[in-house]
Order: structure tokens, then sequence, then C-alpha cells
């Protein structure tokens, strides 16, 4: 689905509802949530959404109304897409691993972690998996600093870079948080297979259900 060669994908409200559009702005599709409790609206959004660890759960549409996918967050799981029959196309899962072997990589260890750290940025990257839980995808994540109080420092992810398990680039995705209107814009380096497809088009979805 979404057969072209970038996405955006715009959330509309505090509410869990994106639309997705082409890079000109054409309706491609739309997703809403269908499942779990609704992020708290107005002012009392200020205080976060309230949702907690609850599940929750998306359902992507394209622009005609058909079905595309689920995407499903259950606490202590990997977010699960889900096709229209139930069948599990696959998931993205934390990788911890990974990202402290690219820590390490940077020389992030022992008494030099808080230097580098400061310097550089901390280190996230997921995994997306098929539905038998094989490799398909990394996400390597950059984070910036929006903060310069060193009391007071948060880390925003700007960007992810998508490469295969065969380290090539396939995909790139760069990430604008606002005040509940975050803005994504997907681009694809090939025509990718399914269902590694479906889950980077997916993969905006999850990561802000994870951020929920």
């Amino acid at each position: 689905m979404f057969d072209v060669p970038a996405l955006q994908i715009r959330q509309q409200s505090s509410q869990l509802e994106f639309e997705i559009s082409d890079t000109a702005g054409q309706p491609l599709g739309r997703a809403s949530q269908v499942s779990g409790p609704k992020p708290r609206k107005g002012l009392m959004s200020v205080f976060g959404s309230g949702v907690g660890d609850a599940r929750l759960v998306l359902q992507v549409f394209l622009a005609d109304g058909t079905p595309g996918f689920y995407v499903d967050r259950q606490e202590g799981s990997p977010v699960a897409v889900v096709a229209p029959d139930g069948t599990v196309l696959g998931r993205m899962a934390d990788d911890r691993v990974g990202a402290a072997q690219q820590a390490a990589a940077h020389g992030i260890g022992g008494g030099t972690l808080r230097a580098v750290i400061g310097a550089m940025g901390p280190k996230m990257r997921h995994l997306l998996l098929d539905g038998a839980d094989r490799p398909l995808c990394a996400l390597d994540w950059t984070l910036r600093m929006n903060s310069a109080q060193n009391d007071n420092r948060q880390w925003r992810p700007v960007a992810c870079d998508y490469t295969d398990m065969n380290g090539t680039a396939i995909a790139h995705l760069d990430v604008r948080e606002g005040f509940h209107k975050d803005e994504y814009e997907l681009q694809f380096g090939y025509q990718l297979p399914e269902p590694l497809h479906t889950l980077i088009v997916a993969s905006p979805f999850a990561f802000d259900l994870t951020r929920s």
C-alpha cells in the first residue's frame, strides 16, 4: 500500500488521528485510534496524554476507505503491525543491544560516558521483525538536545535511517515534533518487498504510540 516514493504523516490534534499524503499534498489515507483510552484534550493535555501503559490500537485506511493495517501497542511487548484479517505482519522492537554496541563503537563507556553523551547524544535503535520475529531492518535514530540547560536536558528525535540486515540504506524518516501535531516525512530509497514495505510505512505510527 502507499506505493509512492515519499509519504507525509501529520497528526491532527492531541488525539491519535493522522492524515497521510504524498509530498505534493495529495491525500493517500488516514489513521485513527480504534482501541484504548483516548488521550486528554484541551488544557488537560498539557499534563501529558494520560493513557499511561494502556493498550493502544490504531487503524490505517487508504484514501478510499479500504482497511490497510492495525498498529497495536501493548506494554512490555514490541509494537505489532497486523493485517485486517488478524495476521501479524511484523513488529517494531527496541534494539538495546544494538544501541549499546553503537555507543561502545563511539567510545561511550566508563569514565567518558557523561562527556561523550553530552557531546553526541544518547543512542536509540529499533528493529523491524517479520511475523516470525526474524529481523528485516534496523532503525537508527538521530536525537537532538532541545535544551542547553544541563539539569533539564531533553533529547528529541529529528530523523531515522533505515538499513536492511546487510547494511544497505533503504529509507529515511524526518521527524518534526510539535505540540500535539507531530509530523513525519518518510522517503524510500528502493521499491521494497512485503512485508518490509508495510512495516516501514507503519513504523512512524508505531514510534508515535511508544511515546504516547
